[in-house]
């Protein structure tokens, strides 16, 4: 699982997921949903892009590891995952440079999203290569966020990033170029809400037809 994948100029999928779970009170990552660690039903997810996925670990990162078992993920240890989201954002991006140097893009995703959809995923790619220059990040109620694709000019920048701190400071300079798109981006930061995903997954919403423009 952890040997280094062949280049590729398309796009590389990164996921974090090394944070702690002070919030969550244990290593969230672990947490089960349907069954399965949350990190592995999110890399289940990501690996239907049919794109390299890297996997930044951090706390936990042989119990995280292990959970993603048998997939065809590449494990990145960040030894500075405890200097926050900002620390494996930039190790993430430095890891596509070393591992991808052809990489058009990443697409940046987080490991406490396990509702996200492959499908609306593909659509971020589609835009992408419909007009490459663009950023495409998640609407979070009219603020940019995770998950989030980056084009390779965004790289030099982003390796560099630290401390505790995402991108979305980076995202807010960068707004004339940055294009939301609506995915489903809840989070699970508590346990009450792990518990709000497992009663959303068994007793799903009737799904709402999307406007086109």
């Amino acid at each position: 699982m952890n040997a280094t994948p062949p280049r590729s100029k398309e796009t590389v999928v990164v996921l974090l997921a090394a944070g702690e779970g002070r919030r969550f009170g244990a290593l969230k990552q672990l947490a089960q949903i349907d069954g399965e660690p949350m990190v592995r039903r999110v890399a289940r997810t990501l690996l239907r892009l049919h794109r390299p996925l890297l996997v930044m670990t951090g706390a936990g990162a042989d119990a995280v590891a292990a959970a993603l078992a048998g997939l065809p993920a590449t494990c990145v240890p960040n030894p500075d995952w405890r200097d926050g989201l900002g620390a494996s954002l930039g190790a993430g991006i430095r890891a596509v440079r070393d591992r991808f140097p052809d990489a058009t893009a990443a697409l940046v995703c987080l490991a406490d999203h396990p509702l996200l959809d492959a499908r609306a995923l593909e659509m971020m790619f589609e835009r992408h290569a419909q007009d490459p220059t663009r950023v495409f990040a998640a609407d979070h109620a009219g603020e940019p966020g995770p998950p989030v694709l980056f084009p390779a000019d965004c790289f030099p920048e982003l390796a560099a990033w630290r401390g505790a701190e995402g991108a979305q400071a980076w995202l807010r300079r960068q707004d004339l170029r940055v294009e939301r798109m609506s995915l489903d981006v809840t989070d699970v930061d508590t346990p009450a809400d792990l518990d709000r995903v497992q009663q959303q997954l068994a007793y799903p919403l009737p799904k709402q037809k999307q406007a086109h423009s």
